[in-house]
Order: C-alpha cells, then structure tokens, then sequence
C-alpha cells in the first residue's frame, strides 16, 4: 500500500469491532482505515470458519485442458473461490441473466477463460510448457496453485478513481483483489504435505480428525516470506540539545510513514526505502531515451521531483509480476517542457504495460545485511533476519511500514524502543491454495490437471 497515510492502514488493534467518532475531536485516516480493516477481518475470518481455509462452488475455478496439445494453455473455470477468506471472482463481464440469455455455450457450461486472457495474469505459455515438460519423457508434475493478494491503486496510476467535479485533487486510494495462477514443482509440495499428514494425523476418514488441507499448509510453508525486520530510532548523541530533546531518539521535524521494502530477491538481496511510504509517483506521457516526459512534476516543494532524486519506473506488468527495474538517478529537470533526463535508460516493459509512474525513492538501493543494523534517516534504523519457516526468503515487493513521531522522538513498532520484535512483511500479503496437478507428456502430446480444489455446496436447496 504506497498511499499518503498517517500509519500502516492495514493494522488494527485486537478485539475492536468498531472505530466510534466522537463530537469535536480531530478525525484521522487511520480510524477510517482501522474501521474498514476491523470489518474486513471479522469478514474474512467468518469465511474461513464456515469454508474452510480455501474452497469453491461447483466448478468455480476448475482447470480444463483446452486441448491436447501442450503449447496451448488451461481454462479457468467460471465461479469463484476462497482464499483464507478473501473471495476471488472469475466471471464473464456480463450479468446473471445475460448469461443466462447468451448463445455461447461454453459460457453456460461453466468452462471459464483462458489463462492467457485473464487481464491480471500475464501467463506466458511457452514459459508454463517449458516448465513443465522434458523432451520425450513425462515431466516432473507441476502444481498449479492460486496466489491472492491485494493490489493499492492511486489516482496517479489509475486517473479514472478521481472525482472530475473536483476538478483534479485526488480523494482516497483503492485497494484491489488480484488473483493469479501461478506454477511450481509439486514434488517437494506433495512431499511436503505427506510429512504434514502424518505429522499432524490428518486422516479424512475420521470424523475427529483435523480437515485442513496439508497441500495448502505446504504451500503455504514453502512460499511465504521467511523475512524478518525489526526498526527503531538510535539514541540522539550528536544533535544539539536546545533543538532537539536529549530523549529524541526520531529526530525528523516531521511526523513519518518511513517504507523498507526488497528490492532484488537474488544470492545478494537488496532493499529501497522511502520516508514517504513510496507513495510520491509521476505519471509518465512518453519515453524517449534517458528523457522521460511526465504528467506532473509534483503538486508542492514536498512532493515536486528534484535533481539527483532517485526514481524507479514502474508499470502494471512490472507490479503483477513482482519485478523491479533499476533505480536511476535524476540528472536535470526541465519545469518548461515537463520532463527529467535520468542517469541512464529506463528499461520499458515491452508491449502496453499500462499506467506507467516513476516512483521516487529515498537513495539508491541498498544491501540486506542480516543481523546488522542499517540507518535510513534521522536516527530510523532497521535490522533484518530470517527464520526457518516459511521457507520463502525474501521477495521483491515485500514491504515494512515504519510510523515516527516528533512528539515521542520516536518510531512506533511492536516491542517498544528497548525490545523491538523482528515482524513478517506488512505486504505483500499473498494467500496460496492448490488448484491442480498438471501432468504432461511431450510423447503422445496428451496432458490432463487433477482436481485439487476443495469445495462445498450452498445450503439453499429445493424442498419438496
């Protein structure tokens, strides 16, 4: 979430079930925010208590072979899905009754789409076939698996949220379920969940016995991020004290939403930060060479981009991927003509990524040193770590939100400035749930997708 906010708008304290305003007082973004979060939770949760942890109607997200030949992708099927709780929609663009009303036949029968012509995948065949396949013999199985997450849009990216009566300014940001299917290995997944099986005495056949799914607990295990980050503020030894408190450990003049987020997950992991929650992006018109030609070079001093700024251009493509581009530095900025020349060529998605923004952030990236303590700004400092399980390491996108406050000199984190606790990432916050097992063989050119999905009915039925 890249947005302007005052804290982390994806925290909310333990048991609050509403935020209740009161006369005269101050109203901030962080009680709305906490408001829909507590809603959304209780919501989520209900869902996971009467679904399951992931689970579907019918043939809702069923994966159909569209033919047998293995250079041609699956169908998704129509319906949908939950994952922990967060519902994932895969429809027709039309309605109930003009589906009922259509001619195409595939669309009532419940077959879907092609992955290729779903808008927020970017599947690519030849990679998928690929992956899957070994020349002449049956491939290693692939596990085919939905990834959910939710996606932050700005009136930057998607000009279209504004409220045109208000004649430009931008109101409140949005925030977007993605769904994707994504592809892995399924032979340390299924071993996985057979040690899982046995482990934690899963047994189906049993009325008593635990009914959760060990695929998805070994999904899960292997994917998730097994980053760790823990941020303070260091104590105030080289300020003045007449201008800053002696106990001013933050010592910025202005109240903060400092964002870490990885960079490069590779062998030499790598980290970008920014004081302003890399919420500040300018809307890109045209690129030709190191010259960038922008919508706007900010709205006042604060957000306006200045020369040796350090930007990153981003696009649709690149952040339903979770790929990274270069940070390049800003060498000069033309206010008359509207555009930034950069340290080098920005590297374009091919084809029409969509919404293109540079993003800027604080400095050049940095790299993830574990265990030892990193200072971004103003006495804000971080230290990563990792645990054992999950087993993801660290992924690019994964971000951590550091609030800090003039008033306290200090940062706000679990634990306090004295024990700070080392936190999983605030986002990405992806979700996992196997769909299907994909078996190719190259030979015959035949390939078929084993049912993985788990599913219900619902509960209104026809009463004779």
């Amino acid at each position: 979430m890249h947005g302007d906010f005052s804290l982390n708008p994806l925290n909310y304290r333990d048991r609050v079930s509403r935020v209740l305003y009161q006369m005269g007082r101050v109203q901030l973004d962080s009680d709305a925010n906490e408001q829909t979060e507590s809603t959304l939770r209780f919501l989520r949760g209900l869902a996971i208590d009467v679904i399951g942890y992931h689970g579907g109607q019918d043939g809702g997200f069923r994966l159909l072979p569209d033919s047998d030949d293995p250079k041609k992708p699956f169908r998704v099927g129509w319906g949908v899905y939950y994952v922990d709780g967060i519902r994932c929609v895969n429809m027709p663009s039309v309605d109930f009754w003009e589906l009922i009303a259509s001619d195409d036949e595939r669309k009532k029968a419940g077959d879907g789409r092609l992955i290729t012509e779903h808008a927020d995948s970017f599947w690519d065949p030849d990679a998928f076939n690929a992956s899957a396949s070994a020349p002449g013999t049956r491939s290693d199985n692939g596990l085919l698996y939905l990834a959910v997450w939710e996606r932050h849009i700005s009136a930057a990216e998607y000009d279209e949220i504004r409220e045109v009566a208000l004649l430009g300014p931008d109101t409140a940001s949005r925030a977007v379920v993605v769904w994707q299917i994504r592809m892995t290995s399924a032979a340390p997944i299924l071993k996985l969940g057979e040690e899982l099986k046995k482990s934690l005495g899963i047994d189906f056949t049993k009325p008593d016995s635990l009914k959760i799914d060990p695929l998805y607990l070994a999904l899960n295990l292997t994917l998730r991020s097994s980053a760790r980050l823990k941020a303070f503020a260091a104590e105030n030894t080289d300020m003045d004290a007449c201008i800053i408190s002696p106990e001013a450990r933050y010592r910025g003049a202005e109240n903060r939403l400092y964002r870490v987020e990885i960079h490069d997950s590779g062998a030499s992991p790598t980290f970008k930060w920014s004081p302003d929650n890399g919420a500040i992006v300018y809307p890109v018109r045209d690129i030709a060479g190191p010259t960038v030609s922008l919508e706007s070079l900010g709205r006042d001093d604060r957000t306006a981009i200045l020369k040796n700024d350090w930007v990153e251009l981003v696009d649709d493509a690149i952040t339903l991927k979770r790929q990274i581009n270069p940070l390049l530095k800003v060498v000069d900025v033309d206010r008359h003509q509207m555009t930034v020349t950069l340290s080098a060529d920005p590297k374009k998605t091919p084809g029409n990524p969509g919404h293109q923004v540079l993003r800027r952030w604080a400095s050049d990236v940095l790299p993830v040193k574990e265990n030892q303590t990193t200072e971004l700004s103003d006495g804000v400092e971080v230290q990563f770590s990792k645990v054992d399980a999950p087993k993801g390491g660290y992924r690019s996108g994964d971000y951590w939100l550091i609030p800090s406050r003039t008033a306290t000199g200090d940062v706000i984190w679990p634990g306090g400035k004295d024990n700070p606790r080392p936190l999983p990432p605030h986002g990405i916050d992806e979700h996992y749930a196997p769909l299907g097992l994909f078996k190719a063989n190259v030979t015959d050119s035949k390939k078929s997708i084993d049912d993985l999905r788990w599913r219900f009915q619902p509960l209104a039925e026809e009463i004779p």
